[in-house]
């Protein structure tokens, strides 16, 4: 897990590339994808090209494409010059507690426990630069119902980089215990009748990391309870 300033994406109004070379491609995986999973929809988001990581910080440039060409880069992990990158709001109860979510049926990764978060999208776009932490803000307001604002953060980013997919994080101390924010956060997703949340997942060790969180999950986690405080 490497520790990071912050992060610079610049928005450049043209084809992506890579997108623009496999665009036959993109459209034929889609059109499997709508036959197996229709709920899924295909809007605008936002994937990069050109990252350096480097000076304790990442910049790189993005692009508009569809959530289409998403779905096929992580299907095939091509070797080009495409990324991947999000972030999410790691919350912490006052009890020592890790609070993560479950996906819903209807969701493109149902069953997986995550942090909440969210793939890039135009709403993140702001004065042609990417809004990489108001992104993960805003996530983790529309998935939990907390508002994040006056909770004591982590001073620095986390990465963890697996190939071209890039996941950042930022841990967020909430004055509430585990039980109260489990119950807080599933009313929220009840009330919800969109909510991509099956249920909520207390973590209170590494041992609790199990094979339904993807790898970068499983890297918080065991960082996490590794014992390194705030940053």
């Amino acid at each position: 897990m490497l520790s990071l300033d912050g992060v610079r994406l610049v928005v450049d109004a043209a084809d992506h590339p890579w997108r623009r070379a496999e665009q036959a491609a993109i459209e034929a995986h889609w059109a499997r994808e709508q036959v197996e999973r229709p709920f899924l929809f295909n809007g605008t988001i936002l994937m990069h090209r050109g990252l350096r990581m480097e000076a304790g910080g990442i910049t790189g440039i993005s692009h508009r494409v569809p959530y289409a060409a998403l779905l096929h880069w992580i299907a095939t992990q091509p070797d080009a010059d495409a990324w991947h990158l999000f972030a999410s709001a790691v919350m912490l109860s006052s009890d020592g507690a890790m609070m993560l979510i479950r996906m819903a049926a209807h969701t493109a990764n149902a069953g997986k426990v995550y942090a909440p978060a969210g793939t890039l999208d135009e709403s993140d776009i702001r004065d042609g630069a990417v809004d990489v932490e108001g992104s993960m803000r805003r996530e983790a307001m529309e998935e939990t119902g907390i508002d994040l604002s006056g909770s004591l953060a982590d001073r620095r980013l986390l990465c963890w980089r697996g190939g071209r997919r890039v996941a950042l994080f930022r841990r967020f101390q909430l004055d509430q215990p585990a039980e109260l924010l489990a119950a807080r956060i599933a009313g929220h997703a009840a009330r919800d009748p969109g909510s991509e949340i099956q249920d909520v997942v207390v973590v209170r060790g590494a041992h609790d990391a199990g094979p339904s969180m993807p790898p970068h999950m499983r890297a918080m986690v065991a960082y996490h309870f590794a014992g390194p405080g705030f940053q």
